[in-house]
């Protein structure tokens, strides 16, 4: 998470045109690139082994109601 972009939202309060002419389209892919990287680092993380056991006891209760 280290690797987050950080830049200051627009000072003025107006969307479209930041501080420096920046506009609302480049803070967007600056929220969608840190987004991209926080759920690509959670979506890589093991799966629990509570949450696995839990999954198993569901699919084999499916398999039994079958």
């Amino acid at each position: 998470m280290e690797t987050l972009v950080t830049k200051t939202p627009p000072a003025n309060g107006r969307p479209g045109k930041a501080k420096g002419g920046a506009s609302s389209a480049t803070h967007k892919q600056l929220i969608t690139r840190n987004l991209r990287l926080v759920y690509g680092e959670v979506a890589g993380e093991k799966v629990p082994d509570r949450i696995m056991d839990l999954l198993e006891q569901l699919s084999a209760a499916k398999d039994k109601s079958q």
